[in-house]
């Protein structure tokens, strides 16, 4: 199981401030990171339903992980979301 690391492992450039969807390496990269961060959630997931006594993680570490992975997609969300383009009116 990887850990969560402190960097933002949304593959995004920290002097950008949105995903521009039409670079597809950026995209790439981005998707990559969410993908990470998803595969240690669900790592740390499945620890959590083996019996106690099978666990690597403690409840403390499995929390971190649970927490620091909850700020990264929402983050990875927000940064993706700040690259689409406005909604148009429909009135």
């Amino acid at each position: 199981m990887s850990v969560v690391s402190d960097e933002p492992p949304t593959g995004q450039d920290p002097a950008v401030s949105s995903l521009r969807w039409s670079d597809a390496e950026a995209t790439r990269r981005w998707l990559a990171g969410v993908e990470s961060t998803l595969d240690d959630l669900q790592a740390a997931f499945a620890d959590q339903l083996r019996p106690p006594r099978q666990r690597v993680l403690g409840h403390a570490e499995a929390e971190r992980i649970f927490r620091e992975a909850s700020v990264t997609l929402r983050q990875a969300r927000s940064f993706a979301r700040s690259g689409l383009p406005p909604k148009a009116d429909k009135g």
